[in-house]
């Protein structure tokens, strides 16, 4: 299924012991339609856990402001550019 650049997406992440994994929110970032003809969209994850916003390659989401409303999360997050998923 074809997601566009920017949806907030739910998929399942591998949990640290790489043995179990959970559904968690992730961030399309891949531009629309890439044509490249390989079935994969490339994802950044998202955290709830907001200690690791202080890297300048993360994004911290507040849902009280209008744009954190329409990512669709239920709470204050972390988009980390620096997890990506393939």
């Amino acid at each position: 299924m074809p997601y566009n650049r920017g949806s907030v997406v739910l998929v399942l992440f591998p949990d640290s012991n790489l043995k179990t994994a959970k559904r968690r929110p992730a961030l399309v970032v891949q531009s629309n339609n890439i044509g490249t003809g390989l079935s994969q969209t490339i994802i950044a994850m998202i955290t709830s856990n907001v200690s690791r916003a202080g890297h300048p390659s993360r994004v911290f989401v507040n849902i009280a402001t209008p744009e954190g409303k329409q990512t669709g999360l239920i709470t204050d997050s972390v988009i980390q550019k620096d997890y990506y998923l393939v």
